[in-house]
């Protein structure tokens, strides 16, 4: 059994004890596993935050069993789930290193900062077309106003 139609099962046990043989009855006729397929769609958002549906329980009508998109949409009401910061690397000493590697300076070659702009000013004089927002950056570049 997968772990969504787990989920569903659970989640239908729940309903059918609060409800009892009304939650059921509302789907006299059909398949029941067609039933728990369309709740599995409806709530595979939801499938992965428990809290999400403690609270859509926690919001039901007591006399009125919900439908899948009832459910659905009281789930959504509940609060975003609070950040949870990632756990400690395994290799303290190895993740120090790689950030020390990866966030190092980069030290900008000098006198080649500019010479796009001006190899890019050069061509427009020459007549070939270039793009005005281009130009303009390259201009500001060289720190001219033309």
């Amino acid at each position: 059994m997968s772990p969504r139609a787990e989920f569903v099962d659970a989640l239908f046990d729940r309903l059918t004890l609060r409800y009892g043989h009304a939650f059921l009855e509302r789907w006299e006729g059909l398949a029941l596993d067609a039933v728990k397929d369309d709740w599995a769609r409806e709530l595979a958002v939801y499938a992965d935050r428990p809290e999400a549906i403690e609270h859509a329980l926690g919001l039901l009508d007591p006399d009125e069993p919900p439908t899948a998109t009832r459910f659905r949409d009281l789930c959504g009401t509940a609060p975003a789930p609070a950040f949870r910061a990632g756990p400690e690397p395994k290799e303290p000493q190895r993740a120090a290193e790689v950030r020390r590697k990866c966030l190092r300076p980069v030290t900008p070659r000098t006198g080649r900062e500019r010479a796009w702009a001006a190899d890019l000013v050069r061509r427009a004089d020459a007549g070939e077309r270039v793009a005005k927002y281009n130009l303009r950056m390259a201009l500001e570049a060289l720190g001219r106003q033309d």
